[in-house]
């Protein structure tokens, strides 16, 4: 298994986990809604890594890659990402912004899993 994937992998369960502490937390506040609206942040950034990693290595792997195809790939990706989430923003006021909230978890989430095994990998090597 490639390592990217499992990173990916890992950070959906993480994202998972948290999802659920996050309705566990909004369902006696009376924010169910808002805990719903994270989830689907957390989904989005799930499926945009996903994307992501698939349209590359498509990319990459291919006889020709086409650095352009990559670049409008993720900008159509990104824009319809962003439309979608300010469409249910501005439609599920005030719960609706739990979307922002749940794709910038998701975000910090897969940094951290990329990063902190680099790093710790770089420790061991000084």
């Amino acid at each position: 298994m490639n390592v990217d994937r499992l990173r990916i992998r890992r950070a959906a369960y993480v994202a998972t986990a948290l999802g659920v502490l996050a309705l566990v937390v909004a369902g006696p506040l009376d924010r169910l809604l808002l805990g719903t609206f994270i989830c689907i942040g957390l989904g989005l950034g799930w499926l945009n890594a996903h994307l992501t990693w698939r349209f590359a290595t498509h990319t990459i792997r291919s006889e020709l890659p086409n650095k352009q195809a990559l670049l409008a790939s993720a900008g159509v990706r990104l824009a319809g990402l962003t439309a979608i989430s300010v469409l249910v923003a501005l439609l599920a006021r005030p719960n609706g912004v739990g979307i922002f909230f749940g794709l910038a978890c998701f975000q910090v989430i897969l940094v951290l899993h990329t990063v902190l095994p680099e790093w710790k990998a770089m420790r061991q090597l000084s």
